[in-house]
């Protein structure tokens, strides 16, 4: 019988959210101090680079491409850019979190969104199931690039990476840092 290697988020809170320029750096578990001192990091990272969607209970909260989208205040300005604040994506996730503008994160201060489990399908698709009807969704949606990265942050331990990079392969594999 395989094991997943995201059994071990069972349990777990998505404890902060943020954005490294477009993609999506989900942690989870205890908050520490990043090894470098600079920022903070949960007990496991996924890094997702290709489309993502966190459902809520009654539909879709908010995904990949509300970073483009303008929310406010006003009319959009000319020059607006996602890395100005005010997205459609930073508006709907400061419904569930509170912003830590030191880290650049959006902080779980309660216990909400605690891990119930975790779906690993054959093509990259991985569902991250939380109590109360919440899901993150990742579906890659190429052929080339990785799409996403698993890994416990300051550990020497494997990453499991999707897609592989050999040729021919559509199955994640662990690599060393």
């Amino acid at each position: 019988m395989t094991t997943n290697p995201f059994d071990v988020l069972i349990g777990l809170r998505l404890s902060i959210v943020r954005r490294a320029a477009d993609m999506l750096v989900a942690h989870f578990g205890e908050i520490r101090p990043h090894p470098s001192r600079e920022g903070t990091v949960g007990d496991y990272a996924l890094h997702v680079q290709c489309p993502w969607r966190f459902d809520g209970p009654v539909g879709t909260i908010t995904g990949r491409d509300d970073l483009w989208e303008y929310a406010g205040p006003g009319e959009r300005p000319d020059n607006w850019s996602y890395e100005d604040g005010s997205s459609l994506q930073d508006e709907r996730l400061s419904h569930f979190f509170a912003r830590d503008e030191r880290t650049g994160s959006w902080v779980n201060e309660r216990d909400r969104f605690r891990v119930t489990g975790v779906e690993q399908m054959e093509r990259g698709e991985v569902r991250v199931v939380f109590l109360d009807g919440y899901a993150l969704r990742v579906f890659p949606a190429s052929h080339t690039g990785e799409a996403w990265r698993f890994f416990a942050p300051g550990k020497d331990a494997d990453h499991l990476i999707f897609p592989d990079p050999a040729p021919d392969s559509a199955a994640p594999r662990p690599i060393c840092k």
